[in-house]
């Protein structure tokens, strides 16, 4: 059979808002036949593109339970023959934690575009529809092809992994600050000029529910029982969202020891937009003394992404320790 369909699958955000009584956006509000109806393709773009409104929510609604629905219906799409790949539509506050965890989860098959928008589909100067067209090109280029999970956002194509939003509201909304796109659409033209590796600790089965993994930011005069009561209230993992090269205060050290020492899994990236962790360092709080207190280094995701990482490998299985995952998956 001949692929020839985009599959689209709708979940709201900006991208799908609607004005309401209180002049403000209502995120979610279009389902995604309306709003593909408006979108513009090339007259030489012949795949049928196919509309699913999966969910209708702002994405700071999303939760562990939509992204395994979505990686479910992800999964059904793909192994369609006449599928040629998949787009998503997102809002953008948790689009990138999303698309990161397709990335990891999902086995790398057919092309899975996601992109939103930073202005409303009815605000002037709107960024939604020639996103999607964006996103529907790429999605059937066959250049995205085996790539994992991409977004596509103000004409750029971006890896999963290294994708953030970098501004509130202006139509340049995403980046990768340590690698850059990975290409750009101009046009009809579909452009990739770099290929992102793929770890190989991937995709990673879900076994079981995805249990809770909790973000501490370290910052000037931090308290360390953030640390205690975050695994008092229930959380199974912790990443540290560490100072600089990977650093908390020093006084943070016994807690983070006692954790650890009761099997609790931490880990720590840096809190700066670009630039891994190192152990440059030897001092009280430094990566070095967190690495010999059992804390798991994590290079290049940010706090957001290495939570979800930890969560998805605490609900899978591996025969190596979970440290070696841990690894392989931030290598």
């Amino acid at each position: 059979m001949t692929r020839s369909k985009i599959v689209v699958l709708t979940t709201g955000g900006t991208i799908a808002s609607q004005l309401d009584a209180s002049g403000r956006n209502r995120s979610g509000a279009l389902k995604g036949e309306t709003l593909l109806a408006q979108v513009s393709l090339p007259s030489d773009f012949t795949a049928q593109v196919e509309v699913r409104s999966l969910l209708q929510k702002p994405s700071n609604a999303i939760t562990f339970e939509d992204l395994l629905g979505l990686r479910e219906a992800c999964l059904d799409i793909d192994a369609q023959d006449d599928v040629l790949g998949i787009v998503i539509t997102h809002g953008t506050d948790t689009l990138e934690e999303t698309a990161y965890f397709l990335d990891i989860t999902l086995p790398v098959g057919k092309p899975v575009v996601l992109t939103g928008s930073q202005r409303a589909p009815h605000e002037p100067g709107t960024d939604a529809f020639c996103n999607i067209a964006d996103a529907l090109k790429v999605a059937a280029s066959s250049q995205a092809a085996g790539l994992g999970p991409l977004v596509v956002f103000n004409q750029s194509i971006f890896a999963a992994r290294q994708v953030r939003k970098v501004s509130t509201f202006q139509v340049h909304g995403f980046a990768a600050p340590d690698t850059g796109p990975l290409g750009y659409v101009d046009g009809a033209q579909v452009r990739l000029s770099a290929i992102p590796q793929r770890p190989a600790g991937t995709p990673l089965p879900i076994e079981s529910a995805m249990p809770r993994v909790d973000i501490l930011p370290a910052y000037l005069g931090a308290s360390p029982s953030l640390i205690e009561a975050a695994v008092a209230s229930g959380a199974v993992g912790l990443v540290i969202e560490g100072l600089g090269r990977g650093h908390v205060p020093p006084d943070w050290m016994q807690a983070i020891a006692n954790v650890t020492a009761r099997g609790i899994p931490v880990m720590v990236v840096s809190s700066c937009a670009s630039g891994p962790v190192h152990a440059s360092y030897e001092f009280i709080g430094s990566l070095a003394s967190l690495e010999s207190a059992g804390v798991m280094p994590v290079t290049d995701l940010s706090a957001r992404k290495a939570r979800l990482a930890l969560s998805t490998l605490l609900a899978s299985t591996g025969a190596q320790p979970l440290a070696e995952r841990v690894k392989l998956l931030a290598a």
